[in-house]
């Protein structure tokens, strides 16, 4: 969650000039996901606009969620974001802040354990429910324990960082280990296995989405652990382009139909430029102002200045990258183009610099599978039934996103 950055969907009641509903929320998602119906996603998307307000209220302290913008996938701007910090790190960081005020506490309501792994779910003899948790230190002295507890939330992520010879990737989508992961080094499944072993249901686990837009680090090509390419920067207008200079698909397109033109234009070096111009800059420039301090994003003044970049092909002239951008311009006025874009924000592009561009790539970014639960949140078994006191959150459960998450649903 904190290296989640283009911010978290809701339909904001209390500030809507884009006349947005739960009920176009719901019917992107589900699109997204290739399903007709699921209880899971009304959960969400319902429970999303008081979600907001909690964070806002409770978080008021050190989280600002001010800025609104429209990921891919989405009818309507409804992803909000921080002005001064990315929205995961935001988030994790002003709930970190609260938490420490309770360990405070004279009398703390809470125990934190820090560099711990838990290893086991304790069942009852009978198999009737949950009554605990292993774990043991990883760091410092050796400690093991067990917490006794009868109700536990597994809210562990997903698997998307595990290259491993028994990884839950290698089981069931070895074909996208070649891809690079925008995920911690403890993205592992790990929850997915304790619930497994603990009886729960699997569902869905060789649903795991590429992300069209991983950076490519000049410095570090090769390595198997990207930035990801944060999708507001082409939600605030930023193109994606080919080694050629040419668009090819709707930027604002699902994550999966992205990737895949990307996979019919370039398969063979699966490297494009994204391109965004001030304007745009502008609307996401706290991500442009990390991404320029890692220097992952490059900024040139004008189109010749551009066209002088070492990514693009040697035929790639000026005139090439002009047309481009007019085209785009005269399709912007339009409000169409051949790739069913609909939505052209913060243009016109050609004239309008200085640019900003990068180098990005596809990358596994998110786990859609995970454990069967209720709407409730209940963990169930193979036969349907809810395992007592055992409660799972987050991307290790499945079921909600289908076949592809729209960016903004995981926070």
């Amino acid at each position: 969650s904190a290296w989640a950055s283009s911010g978290v969907n809701a339909v904001d009641k209390d500030n809507n000039p884009s006349k947005d509903s739960v009920e176009a929320f719901t019917a992107d998602v589900l699109k997204g996901a290739q399903m007709e119906s699921n209880p899971l996603v009304t959960v969400l998307t319902e429970g999303a606009t008081d979600s907001l307000k909690w964070l806002r209220e409770r978080l008021a302290e050190h989280l600002q969620l001010d800025l609104v913008g429209q990921m891919g996938g989405h009818s309507h701007p409804r992803t909000h974001r921080p002005s001064t910090g990315l929205a995961g790190s935001g988030m994790i960081f002003a709930i970190e802040k609260q938490l420490n005020k309770f360990l405070a506490e004279k009398n703390p309501r809470l125990t934190m354990l820090k560099w711990t792994r838990a290893t086991k779910l304790v069942m009852k003899a009978d198999g009737s429910g949950v009554e605990g948790v292993e774990w043991e230190k990883v760091k410092g002295e050796k400690e093991k324990g067990t917490l006794r507890t009868h109700h536990v939330v597994i809210a562990t992520g997903g698997f998307a960082s595990d290259y491993s010879e028994d990884s839950l990737l290698k089981k069931y989508r070895p074909d996208v280990l070649k891809y690079a992961t925008t995920n911690t080094k403890g993205t592992t499944g790990d929850g997915h296995k304790m619930l497994v072993a603990a009886g729960a249901k699997m569902l869905d686990l060789e649903d795991v989405q590429v992300h069209p837009t991983g950076f490519v680090n000049p410095a570090d090509p090769t390595n198997m652990v990207k930035t990801l390419c944060a999708e507001i920067l082409r939600g605030e207008g930023g193109i994606v382009v080919n080694r050629w200079g040419k668009r090819f698909v709707n930027e604002l397109g699902t994550r999966d139909h992205v990737t895949g033109e990307m996979l019919k234009v370039d398969a063979e070096k699966l490297q494009f430029a994204v391109l965004l111009n001030q304007a745009q800059a502008d609307k996401a420039s706290t991500h442009i102002g990390l991404y320029t301090k890692k220097g992952l994003i490059l900024k040139f003044e004008t189109l010749d200045d551009l066209q002088k970049w070492d990514f693009w092909e040697k035929s790639v002239k000026t005139k090439d990258l002009t047309s481009t951008l007019k085209t785009y311009d005269d399709q912007a006025k339009k409000g169409s183009d051949p790739y069913g874009k609909k939505y052209f924000h913060n243009t016109p592009m050609n004239g309008a610099g200085p640019y900003y561009v990068g180098i990005v790539t596809p990358v596994i970014h998110y786990c859609m599978g995970g454990v069967a639960i209720s709407p409730t949140g209940e963990v169930l078994r193979e036969d349907g039934s809810a395992i007592p006191g055992l409660h799972a959150a987050g991307e290790v459960i499945g079921g909600l996103h289908g076949k592809n998450r729209l960016g903004g649903n995981a926070l």
